[in-house]
């Protein structure tokens, strides 16, 4: 593939995804919409930021919340969170009965990207919670305006970005086949599930895996020779039938981390014209 390849297709996800912020509601009405789950996977780096996420969970979730789960390491500190947030705690080694130790995702560079895809295992074992579908967010995305993630009449709110990373799109076809690449990208820091969806999309990895478990089928999709090589979110999103979603731009702002974070109420004032905003961790401002 020519190496301007890559290049043009970023130019012109960017210039699609400005488009559709343009024409595009910001959300769709949650009303007659059924309760969902949340789920949230987190490690003790995440504890900063976690308050910010979840009280904008409970804010701007439209949909009525049956239960918030708070999936991690079983540790005192995030024991302690789960209660002082009023969150269900999931033991992360109960989910898919092992630890991210178990896994050995490291890169030609010798990053260790095993707990980076372990989170992601998490998300696609649809195994936490009861409600048919279940709203997965990462624990430094903080949600600052209204957000409807199931309609009324059972269609899934997907909240598009404009990345492009081609191992993603590979990955991806190796293991469901999928021939095409959409126009936006799924990759959003959320992404709302539904469990016979999964149950399908996991039946298929394994199907074309000469029915290897879908868990090892994707670690051994991963071309380990680059940092990134697999998104849960953008293979969901891919796997999903177009008239089961309905897709609008996510209108996110990236900050840096201070040495104080803003209050929720201040990060709403402060950026009242976005969605949402996010926290990572890489971008963490240091002396």
């Amino acid at each position: 593939m020519s190496t301007h390849r890559p290049f043009l297709k970023k130019h012109l996800r960017r210039l699609r995804y400005h488009w559709v912020c343009a024409v595009a509601p910001h959300t769709v009405s949650a009303s007659g919409a059924p309760a969902i789950d949340v789920v949230i996977p987190a490690i003790e780096k995440d504890l900063e930021v976690l308050p910010l996420c979840v009280e904008g969970v409970r804010r701007c979730v439209l949909n009525p919340i049956a239960e918030i789960y708070l999936v991690a390491p079983d540790t005192d500190a995030m024991r302690a969170a789960a209660r002082q947030l009023r969150l269900e705690f999931v033991d992360e080694r109960r989910v898919i009965g092992y630890g991210p130790r178990d896994i050995r995702c490291i890169t030609a560079s010798g990053h260790d990207r095993s707990g980076w895809m372990y989170q992601q295992l998490l998300k696609l074992s649809g195994a936490v919670g009861n409600s048919p579908q279940f709203l997965v967010i990462d624990a430094d995305h903080i949600l600052l305006r209204g957000h409807t993630f199931v309609t009324a009449d059972n269609r899934l709110v997907m909240y598009r970005s404009s990345e492009y990373h081609r191992p993603y799109y590979e990955a991806m076809k190796r293991l469901i086949g999928i021939p095409h690449e959409e126009a936006l990208s799924y990759v959003a820091h959320k992404m709302i599930f539904d469990r016979r969806l999964l149950n399908e999309l996991r039946a298929c990895i394994e199907s074309r895996s000469d029915g290897v478990p879908w868990d090892k089928a994707i670690i051994a999709a991963a071309d380990l020779s680059g940092p990134s090589p697999f998104s849960e979110y953008e293979t969901f999103g891919h796997f999903t039938p177009s008239p089961r979603k309905i897709s609008l731009p996510w209108r996110q702002k990236t900050l840096r981390k201070g040495a104080a974070l803003p209050d929720y109420i201040t990060l709403c004032s402060r950026y009242s014209r976005y969605m949402s905003v996010t926290f990572p961790d890489y971008l963490k401002i240091t002396k």
